[in-house]
């Protein structure tokens, strides 16, 4: 019996221990989110498979020391109003002009630090800013980078932004915004964001089914180069979100897209003819002028009746996958069939 009141006070010790550690892991837990990444890492050589990653990541809640390598889910960051958490960006081989106008108009102040190219991060810089998060994309995603990253900032999360570069671009990008929705604190936003995203991609594609002839071909021209994008790929969006019919259906995915000829649009004969410039997005010679006054294909139904988009490539090539710039790709189509 005497050994009693030191059970009691045993088990009230072992009670508080345990509500002690529920809760201190509670706390801990409200402070952090679990991210899925899953993405490819290329190889170096570019010639292997490329290694799959999936994984789960706990992420620090509203990380007040971010830096983004992709730029899509560096506007959509910016969208939530959240760009005083970022401390660092892709700044060399011309990053900032990379950027929409008022994209670079907040970034090119110099307290965002130069964190390397879209391509080549600055490892030193990242080690000196010992960042919570930081965000890579496709670009980016190689195993020495990712390793290189690791060493420099062992502390800091490591989360895949960009959104999926195939006709499932427009849910990529809305389930991005819901990752960095819950990452900062601005689910609330996100979610409204993605609401207005499918009200907009709703009203296009009423649009899209009322056109006599929907048909319609994606190309990409790069230094006088022609190259048709397979409808399953990163525009492809345009065919399965919006109706537009491809005339190439049977093309399959690649990087850049297939290389094709004059005689091949004349052949397909689109209705409708999408045209990026890469060599004008990035800073080379722009070709696609030039190339749409080709006499093979001056008669093709696309250029006859003046269905031809070149579109905003700084939206679609480069930073694709943000929140903002996704809107602003499907009101520069609006725009485009509100005229027709």
């Amino acid at each position: 019996m005497k050994m009693k009141p030191f059970k009691n006070l045993f088990a009230a010790f072992l009670l508080v221990i345990f509500a002690f550690t529920f809760t201190s892991k509670a706390f801990a837990a409200d402070k952090t989110v679990k991210v899925e990444n899953n993405y490819a890492i290329k190889s170096e050589d570019k010639k292997s498979n490329p290694k799959m990653v999936n994984e789960t990541v706990t992420v620090k809640k509203n990380p007040q020391k971010v830096v983004v390598y992709d730029l899509g889910a560096l506007d959509t960051i910016t969208a939530l109003g959240k760009e005083k958490n970022v401390v660092a960006i892709p700044k060399s081989q011309h990053g900032l002009n990379m950027l929409n106008k008022d994209m670079k108009k907040i970034y090119s102040a110099k307290k965002y630090q130069n964190a390397g190219s879209l391509f080549e991060p600055d490892f030193e810089t990242i080690a000196k800013l010992q960042p919570d998060l930081i965000i890579i994309s496709g670009r980016s995603a190689t195993s020495k980078n990712i390793e290189e990253l690791k060493k420099a900032a062992p502390k800091a999360a490591i989360v895949y932004g960009s959104a999926s570069m195939d006709a499932n671009l427009m849910t990529g990008v809305k389930e991005k915004a819901i990752t960095f929705g819950k990452i900062f604190g601005k689910e609330k936003k996100a979610k409204a964001y993605n609401k207005e995203l499918d009200q907009s991609l709703k009203k296009l594609k009423t649009k899209v089914n009322h056109l006599k002839n929907p048909s319609a071909l994606f190309v990409i021209a790069n230094s006088g180069e022609l190259l048709s994008q397979s409808p399953k790929g990163r525009f492809g969006w345009i065919f399965k979100e919006l109706g537009f019919k491809a005339v190439n259906e049977g093309d399959k995915v690649s990087t850049h897209g297939s290389p094709v000829s004059y005689e091949y649009i004349s052949e397909k004969n689109p209705q409708y003819l999408f045209v990026l410039d890469r060599g004008a997005t990035i800073g080379q010679d722009a070709s696609a002028d030039k190339i749409l006054q080709n006499d093979v294909i001056k008669d093709t139904n696309a250029i006859k009746n003046n269905h031809v988009l070149q579109v905003n490539g700084k939206n679609w090539y480069l930073n694709t996958g943000g929140i903002r710039t996704t809107k602003a790709m499907i009101k520069e189509v609006q725009s485009f069939i509100d005229k027709k």
